[in-house]
């Protein structure tokens, strides 16, 4: 499990649900609202994981928990272009009154934008508050599409390391691809393949059940094996 950065401890009861890139995306557990039997509101914050001072951003939110679940923004600050660490961050209003529902739209939940864990998240923990930690817990490990399948292949990262076992966790439905739970927006599902990686890339087949580390020009700088086997 990935460790909560300081200033985000500053944030009453924020509770990390996912990782994508280097962002983390937690969730305000006070700050849930339960509007009525079907929405909960809340309040979703964005941190940098190497950059924990200032909090990039955040999100004002109602949650539709009916299957399939879906989410109306009341309002954000979100980041847009290169974050910088001196960028100031306002922290958000609290809503104030009963939420109307009649005006909110309600969009499909994705897990690349960190939508789904937060509604995910909202709908489990506002009805058992003493299990908030555990559940956020078990979403950033382990949250993932319904359709998510893993691979474990043995991949070396870095020129130098030793090689080590690593589960590639992907969605073709989001053609999403985590790497031990960690969500990468370079990662994507090409038929048979999931792809990621910057500069070098890995192309992991699914139906060769093995996973290649190729540069740019296609030369092939590491091969291993894969299996279904954690």
């Amino acid at each position: 499990m990935l460790a909560l950065p300081a200033t985000a401890q500053t944030v009453a009861s924020f509770h990390m649900v996912q990782r994508i890139d280097e962002m983390l995306v937690g969730v305000d557990a006070i700050a849930l609202d339960v509007v009525d039997r079907d929405h909960v509101a809340g309040t979703y914050f964005l941190v940098h994981a190497l950059r924990p001072s200032p909090l990039v951003g955040y999100a004002n939110y109602v949650v539709d928990c009916r299957t399939p679940q879906r989410i109306a923004i009341l309002n954000s600050v979100m980041p847009s272009g290169r974050l910088e660490p001196e960028q100031p961050f306002v922290q958000p209003p609290r809503r104030s009154g009963r939420t109307d529902l009649t005006n909110l739209v309600f969009e499909p939940v994705h897990t690349m934008d960190g939508t789904a864990m937060v509604a995910q998240f909202s709908c489990e923990a506002s009805g058992a508050p003493g299990r908030a930690a555990q559940i956020a817990a078990e979403l950033a490990a382990r949250g993932s599409p319904p359709d998510s399948r893993s691979l474990y292949c043995r991949m070396k990262p870095d020129a130098g390391r030793a090689e080590r076992r690593v589960e590639v966790r992907y969605s073709v439905a989001e053609n999403a691809v985590a790497v031990n739970g960690q969500w990468l927006s370079s990662g994507f599902v090409a038929g048979d393949e999931v792809v990621f990686g910057t500069g070098a890339q890995w192309r992991v087949d699914t139906r060769k059940r093995q996973a290649r580390l190729l540069r740019d020009n296609g030369r092939q700088l590491f091969k291993g094996d894969c299996d279904d086997r954690p």
